[in-house]
């Protein structure tokens, strides 16, 4: 953790992906695409001198994100200094970085071990047709930047030895799932990648053989 003295108090501000948990990553993301100028704002951006609103925009991003990520109010934040401002964006900058995965294929979380998931479809059951639909569905949602249903799609796909999807207590699980620390939520992400690649057409097919017996 960065731990920066801000009007005498000490903050600690995340400065890896292990200390950041993916409830904090999606505030920060949020704020992020707010600011994000869509494509066809681009193009007709080369046609007109925006230097004072980039900046501007740039400064009013800065000040959210500080905010956010020390909890101060904006009124506040006028009082800090511009070094301190910098520290906490410099150490957000540093994270940012292309996450590299290690492999992984299980994590502890809470005192227990949750396995990703490995093999589908083995026995075609009902909890193995929620899997393949939330994971065709959810897949689609993460293509588009929806990082906030990541805590639901790991709920459901990633399970202790022996569990059973248990459709009741999957928001109790996907909120406990939200203070998992990013470096494994990227490491689920790229095995999601992975699997998905390899799969989609036998989800696709999986899918279609159970929409039939219905």
């Amino acid at each position: 953790m960065l731990v920066i003295e801000i009007n005498d108090k000490q903050k600690q501000i995340p400065s890896s992906w292990d200390e950041m948990t993916l409830e904090y990553y999606c505030g920060i993301y949020e704020i992020l695409q707010k600011y994000k100028r869509t494509e066809e704002q681009q193009e007709e951006d080369k046609e007109k001198d925006l230097t004072k609103f980039f900046f501007t925009q740039e400064i009013k991003m800065y000040n959210e994100l500080f905010c956010y990520m020390t909890g101060m109010s904006k009124e506040n934040v006028k009082k800090v200094k511009t070094s301190e401002i910098e520290a906490v964006i410099s150490s957000l900058d540093n994270i940012l970085e292309d996450y590299k995965p290690t492999g992984k294929t299980q994590f502890e979380f809470d005192g227990e071990i949750f396995y990703f998931p490995l093999d589908f479809f083995k026995e075609g059951t009902f909890g193995e047709y929620i899997e393949a639909t939330q994971l065709e569905l959810n897949t689609e949602y993460l293509k588009n930047g929806r990082f906030d249903i990541l805590p639901e799609q790991m709920a459901i796909l990633c399970k202790t030895v022996d569990e059973e999807i248990d459709l009741d207590s999957i928001d109790e699980k996907s909120n406990r799932f939200k203070k998992l620390t990013m470096d494994i939520v990227w490491e689920f992400a790229f095995f999601l990648n992975r699997q998905t690649t390899s799969s989609l057409s036998v989800i696709q097919t999986f899918l279609g053989m159970e929409a039939q017996k219905v």
